[in-house]
């Protein structure tokens, strides 16, 4: 009768740590979500590292994105990646060429626009921890994990938050294929004045550029 109280006692407390656990990571998402709403533009300095230990693959790079609405520029290595709102431009420095593309197209969860907005349904979240990072800022650290898992090229997203500003540090993407994408956000600023010819790409700037149309 002993054993079988404490085990019931046992299941218990698990059930409510647990319970917890959730409520926890759940508040940590809504302030991350709220706070991202109220974001009518952001910049961010970032490094992404995209790994696959059975491909061996271990590749790195730098880049600055600059997000106002729905348009961005997104700058990584030699490519620069503009939405005017109308139109995708793709230009790569390498090649001299742009790729002109419909943003309707464009895989949504690779959207720098809503980059923390789209994990702010569907999922269910875990806490995992709270530990300061590289830079000792103090972080928390939340699991999700799509409800609609079968629709998802990946199973686990790691979300990271500086805990003292609600803002994200880092976003981290397990895929089903084995491949692991993580961006480190060095910088963050929400709210900077972006002028609008940020979001235009300017053929002129680019002598000789090679167009191609694929709308």
């Amino acid at each position: 009768m002993k054993n079988t109280l404490l085990l019931t006692a046992s299941l218990l407390l698990a059930i409510t740590s647990s319970a917890q656990e959730d409520a926890k990571s759940k508040a940590i998402v809504d302030r991350l979500m709220t706070q991202a709403k109220t974001w009518t533009s952001f910049e961010a300095d970032f490094s992404s590292r995209l790994l696959n230990a059975k491909d061996k693959l271990d590749v790195k790079q730098e880049g600055n994105m600059k997000v106002k609405g729905k348009k961005f520029r997104l700058v990584l290595d030699k490519n620069t990646i503009i939405n005017d709102g109308t139109t995708i431009h793709t230009y790569s420095s390498e090649t001299n060429e742009v790729t002109l593309s419909d943003p309707a197209e464009m895989d949504q969860e690779l959207d720098p626009s809503r980059l923390f907005t789209q994990y702010e349904k569907g999922f269910k979240s875990q806490f995992v921890e709270e530990k300061a990072d590289a830079a000792g800022v103090m972080t928390q650290v939340v699991k999700l994990f799509p409800l609609d898992a079968a629709k998802k090229a990946y199973h686990t997203v790691v979300l990271t938050v500086d805990k003292a500003k609600g803002e994200p540090r880092s976003v981290q993407v397990l895929y089903k294929d084995g491949n692991v994408v993580t961006y480190n956000l060095k910088k963050f600023t929400a709210n900077p004045p972006l002028a609008d010819p940020l979001f235009v790409f300017d053929k002129a700037k680019y002598p000789g550029v090679e167009v191609n149309d694929m709308r």
